[in-house]
């Protein structure tokens, strides 16, 4: 299906300066183990409910207390990275479950269906796929590759105004002077886990919402014959909960499994506990 996705969006375009230019779709992917459950919104912004039929955000108030408080405690363990360094804190912050407006993705799709297959085996799963070029042009304006250092720059303003500066009495949302959309990016891979699972993030900035509420029914993905190739930014496809046990043993056998993803003893753990629970 991915490579029907490729091929349906791949688009070319006359230009005035370079001729006719090919467009080719770069993927992320990221898998969701419960597909009723889960919607594509970082930890720092789920809701719980609070009272029959009264819901709020589970840290987004305290955000800047929690991620402070892990450098506090993690510091003397994380010698290489200066305490005011938040955004390389905040992508170690996110590694390691605490919650943050990260969001993971992955540019490697076995790692996305690893990670829906291995949770909820009653519940039907999905894996996510962004058409990066695409998400970039329809939020941001951007028709080539992104350069390093607007990256960094976006990056570094919204870690500012959202996280460190913000001010609750200033409105934030729909206001043009701050960033609205996730911002897609690749980070330093500071540990192997990030490097074997191919991580990518997605910075939420000033609008909290789920991220598939930003996009409208005619830009989803489909395998089918399409006309409007330019439009292609995302779909989900969904794993039956009867195939995730089968579609893990298949992983297992491309090297796909807890050791890898997890690398270091607490992946080996993992990986032999699971390996003779799922013995039939």
């Amino acid at each position: 299906m991915i490579e029907q996705l490729k091929k349906n969006y791949t688009y070319t375009e006359e230009n005035t300066i370079f001729g006719t230019q090919t467009y080719t779709p770069h993927f992320i992917y990221r898998g969701h183990s419960n597909h009723k459950k889960y919607k594509l919104l970082p930890g720092i912004f789920r809701e719980r409910e609070v009272s029959p039929g009264h819901t709020t955000t589970k840290y987004s108030q305290l955000e800047f207390n929690i991620l402070n408080d892990f450098i506090s405690e993690a510091c003397r363990f994380v010698k290489d990275i200066p305490v005011e360094d938040i955004p390389a804190w905040l992508e170690v912050a996110q590694h390691f479950g605490v919650p943050t407006r990260l969001l993971d993705f992955t540019e490697n799709p076995l790692v996305a269906l690893y990670f829906a297959c291995i949770g909820s085996p009653e519940e039907d799963a999905a894996v996510w796929i962004i058409n990066e070029p695409i998400y970039n042009r329809k939020f941001f304006f951007e028709r080539a590759l992104v350069l390093a250092i607007k990256s960094k720059q976006m990056i570094s303003k919204i870690v500012s105004e959202e996280i460190v500066y913000q001010d609750y009495s200033v409105q934030h949302y729909n206001n043009p002077d701050y960033i609205q959309w996730p911002w897609i990016y690749k980070p330093h891979y500071r540990e192997e886990r990030m490097n074997l699972q191919s991580s990518i993030f997605m910075m939420w900035g000033a609008d909290r919402r789920p991220l598939t509420e930003f996009i409208s029914q005619n830009e989803f993905m489909v395998d089918e014959d399409v006309t409007n190739q330019t439009y292609g930014l995302i779909c989900d496809i969904c794993i039956p909960a009867s195939r995730k046990r089968e579609l893990l043993k298949q992983l297992n056998l491309c090297g796909i499994n807890e050791k890898f993803i997890y690398p270091g003893i607490d992946g080996i753990g993992r990986y032999i506990n699971q390996k003779y629970s799922s013995r039939n």
